[in-house]
């Protein structure tokens, strides 16, 4: 019997033996028994590749008890979310399913090391789809989610990051304090050479320009802007010569930023009103992509890094800094600890980052934990490169 408590996701592939059977193995460990899950084949194999089955094994995950199973009417219809993987794939549509088409090179007769790679294509678009469940699951739109961020941000734009009428990261939860969201986060010297309306509203987790190793006359980007606190400091560091940009959604911020940036006589700086998902700048136009406790309030994480690959030059680097949770957490453990717009319940796990940086192509990534936030949840630092050479 079909559970309609609970999404259900349907693979499909030409033989369901290699890359369904991996999607359907990661998505079962992964949703903690959120999802149900279900893979098939157009024209399925006597067995599963033993090479998807040991690269698999390789990252803890046991399908060597799966089989390849024959694509039927009524298991599509079952599926509230069908993933098709190749070309030539045949999968009846019914009212009210989300369809994906993912373009997988086909591990059949492939090494290893090939296998290897596909494995991790699909462990990211599994961490993505996960994302997307766990958002629809609260019944809000990623329009809903986005709205109560902007007008949180906009309410501390005019009414300061922690004042009795604010509602920000800094008071979303009763173990959240401004020693882990704000500007203790700064050094005094810091602090000192911006002025005192822009760090007023500062509602990050943690100081990305301190881990960013600027340089002179590079181009910086910053992600949810904000006051600018982060935008200014970079600007002092890459000098006359460079240039940051800071991307924001809620005009109260955008004007707060203008206002602090003209205060502090920064003339290398651009406010630039966007979404992080759909940034406006253009192809290749940063070295450094930095972020203060902005990406886990996204609903669309796999949009926010595609768009941080997207504007990076190539040998450009992320430097972020994030609430993470620990591996362990579920979604609902999540949303316990705080609200999507106190940069709590929106947060992705150690392993969800990292999958999601290699699949839109990131390299040398990593998210290391600095602090406690809440239970089993963090301040972090993200890091990653865009490969040299890669268009």
């Amino acid at each position: 019997m079909t559970d309609t408590t609970r999404p259900s996701v349907l693979f499909v592939c030409v033989h369901n033996a290699g890359r369904s059977q991996m999607a359907a193995g990661f998505l079962r460990a992964l949703a903690d028994d959120q999802v149900e899950v279900r893979s098939a084949g157009s024209v399925p194999a006597d067995q599963l590749n033993p090479v998807a089955v040991a690269a698999m094994a390789e990252v803890g995950i046991d399908i060597a008890d799966q089989h390849p199973t024959l694509l039927t009417a009524g298991t599509s219809q079952a599926s509230s979310v069908v993933v098709t993987m190749g070309c030539g794939d045949v999968c009846p549509a019914f009212p009210g399913q989300r369809h994906e088409d993912w373009e997988l090179d086909d591990p059949a007769g492939q090494d290893i090391e090939t296998v290897r790679a596909i494995r991790d294509q699909i462990r990211g678009r599994v961490t993505a789809l996960l994302d997307k469940l766990r958002t629809d699951s609260t019944g809000e739109t990623a329009d809903d989610i986005r709205e109560t961020v902007r007008q949180r941000y906009a309410q501390a734009a005019t009414q300061g990051s922690c004042g009795p009428a604010a509602s920000s990261c800094c008071s979303s939860a009763s173990s959240v304090t401004k020693q882990v969201f704000g500007t203790d986060l700064y050094g005094a010297t810091d602090l000192g050479l911006i002025p005192v309306a822009a760090s007023d509203v500062s509602l990050g987790c943690g100081n990305p320009v301190a881990v960013a190793d600027l340089n002179p006359g590079e181009r910086v980007l910053d992600l949810g802007s904000g006051g600018g606190i982060d935008v200014l400091l970079a600007a002092r560091q890459v000098g006359p010569d460079g240039r940051v940009y800071g991307v924001d959604m809620t005009d109260e911020m955008l004007e707060l930023a203008r206002t602090n940036a003209a205060d502090a006589g920064a003339t290398n700086v651009e406010f630039r009103k966007g979404t992080i998902e759909a940034l406006p700048l253009d192809d290749g136009c940063v070295d450094v992509v930095i972020s203060n406790c902005v990406v886990n309030l996204s609903p669309d994480k796999t949009a926010v890094i595609g768009e941080m690959f997207r504007v990076l030059r190539p040998g450009g680097r992320v430097r972020i800094s994030d609430v993470v949770a620990e591996d362990h957490l579920t979604a609902a453990q999540r949303a316990e600890r705080g609200d999507y717009a106190g940069c709590i319940a929106g947060a992705l796990s150690q392993t969800e980052y990292l999958d999601l940086l290699t699949a839109a192509g990131f390299t040398d990534t990593s998210v290391t934990f600095t602090h406690a936030v809440a239970d089993a949840m963090h301040g972090a630092t993200v890091r990653a490169v865009r490969p040299p050479g890669r268009s």
